[in-house]
């Protein structure tokens, strides 16, 4: 009798492939109770209820809390992507909108919260929030001002990085230090104030047309 290959037991080897379903729920309940009570109170007891699995489930795929919460970090708060065919206003005011959505009504916010106190204890879980949350809305940001420099509507000597800094301190110091909501017209404000530190004057619109 010829014993099989390994190529031909290689599939049994590997077992059942996992549920995407499953990692979904795990990956949003670590988020959720990240936000709800921080890394300090999170337990894995904590996301195997919310989630709706075992504690071995989330052990086989993530054998540390750090591990799981990593995981999380890298999964959460999906930002949609700005079509750079908008004019450089209406991109603005889309990514004004959908910064507060991801990092405010998320709770990424209070995560980054929990996570600065903790940066001591667990150093390097700040820098994958920075690196999973942060850094996409920064790229966006900076492609969205260079298109925007590109057609003559944005000033040629603006930063991209003070610009996120002003939208990211506006929407910050509006719902967390002063814990107020935002409408429609604070959003148009907030745009307004922005937009008239980068608008290219109508002399720079002409030299680019």
């Amino acid at each position: 009798m010829v014993a099989p290959s390994t190529d031909q037991l290689a599939p049994a080897l590997r077992g059942r492939p996992r549920d995407v379903g499953v990692d979904e729920r795990i990956l949003a309940g670590t988020f959720r109770q990240l936000v709800a009570v921080g890394y300090g109170g999170l337990s894995i007891e904590s996301v195997a209820s919310d989630a709706g699995v075992a504690k071995t489930t989330i052990y086989r795929r993530y054998p540390t809390k750090r591990d799981l919460v990593v995981a999380a970090l890298s999964e959460a708060t999906p930002f949609p992507a700005l079509s750079l065919d908008l004019p450089a206003r209406q991109a603005l005011e889309a990514f004004v909108r959908g910064a507060i959505a991801a990092l405010i009504e998320s709770g990424a916010f209070r995560v980054l919260g929990s996570l600065l106190v903790e940066d001591q204890r667990q150093p390097g879980l700040l820098d994958v929030f920075r690196q999973r949350l942060l850094e996409p809305r920064r790229a966006m940001v900076a492609a969205m001002l260079n298109r925007g420099i590109e057609r003559g509507e944005l000033r040629r000597d603006i930063d991209p990085l003070i610009v996120t800094e002003m939208i990211a301190g506006a929407v910050f110091g509006h719902h967390v230090i002063l814990g107020l909501q935002s409408d429609d017209a604070w959003i148009t404000s907030l745009v307004d104030h922005v937009w008239s530190s980068i608008a290219a004057s109508a002399s720079e619109q002409g030299v680019s047309e």
